[in-house]
């Protein structure tokens, strides 16, 4: 890869403006509100065992949840560098998900998502915030919400950063979701050096989950392109992503890398390449897709 694609590769994280989270209102309990609320009226914390420390997350609650006593299916969400819990909501996905759902193409579900910093949600000697979502998360919307509470009614939806943790999960811990959705995952195909471009507050981020300098074994057990060589075929989550063709950073180099490695190991999973650049225009041009294939893959009642 030339260093130009490298230093565009490693800028991808870094393409959203940070939003402050918004904690929940004194003695708020559960998610439970009307559609029509807000993220910061939404959010709630919970105990996160594996962190040691109160946590922020918003649950979007089907439309019907409060009429009924039905049990739900459960997307979780996973951000991008610099987003929390209320990206779903300030980045426009929410209404456009209600809008799929109400059209038959998405998968009426508790959407859930989860304040993890710019950890890549991995466990790291900065946090286990892999086990913040997979076991913690899980563990609390399931005792709180009306939920399909096995692997088959669990999604995992995660947008560049949270698609390279997705994609980790999915390969790392794949008893837990049954199908894995991700947009412009940030998979890069060398590691991020101060040389190949990466400055300040990037390499902080890198430097923080992987060690400073990076180091290169750290970097290659989490690295979702290494961890698709070994994990077993039989066990994979239903997987879909995809990347923009015009993708300015050129995460579709390593989104292909990916594609390869499952398709050389007969790796069941769809992929595409479509029209459109790194950020939430190409996201939610192709929302649809992602959210069609886990309604065809999600346990539903």
């Amino acid at each position: 890869m030339k260093t130009s694609h490298i230093q565009a590769a490693v800028a991808a994280v870094f393409i959203s403006t940070t939003a402050m989270a918004q904690g929940p209102p004194p003695g708020a309990q559960g998610g439970l509100g009307p559609r029509s609320m807000p993220a910061s009226e939404r959010a709630r914390t919970f105990e996160a065992k594996s962190l040691g420390t109160t946590v922020t997350y918003v649950a979007y609650l089907p439309a019907d949840y409060e009429a009924g006593k039905a049990s739900y299916p459960v997307i979780y969400a996973l951000h991008g560098m610099f987003e929390n819990s209320a990206f779903w909501e300030r980045r426009g996905l929410a209404p456009l998900y209600d809008d799929l759902v109400k059209s038959g193409v998405a998968l009426n579900a508790i959407v859930v998502t989860v304040d993890g910093g710019n950890n890549l949600f991995v466990n790291s000697g900065k946090g286990k915030y892999q086990d913040l979502v997979t076991r913690d998360l899980v563990e609390h919307v399931d005792k709180n919400y009306r939920t399909i509470a096995k692997r088959e009614g669990r999604a995992l939806l995660g947008i560049s950063m949270g698609g390279y943790g997705a994609l980790n999960i999915a390969f790392s811990q794949p008893g837990v979701f049954g199908a894995v959705a991700t947009h412009s995952a940030m998979l890069l195909t060398q590691i991020p050096t101060v040389e190949a471009g990466a400055r300040g507050g990037q390499m902080r981020a890198f430097t923080g989950v992987f060690g400073e300098p990076v180091d290169p074994a750290v970097w290659r057990a989490d690295d979702p392109l290494e961890l698709a060589k070994t994990v077993d075929a039989g066990k994979v989550p239903f997987l879909y992503f995809d990347c923009g063709a015009q993708d300015r950073y050129g995460l579709f180099a390593g989104n292909e890398a990916l594609h390869k490695i499952l398709e050389a190991r007969k790796i069941a999973h769809e992929f595409s390449i479509s029209p459109g650049d790194h950020g939430y225009d190409f996201v939610k041009s192709v929302l649809a897709k992602s959210l069609g294939f886990l309604k065809s893959k999600v346990a539903n009642p």
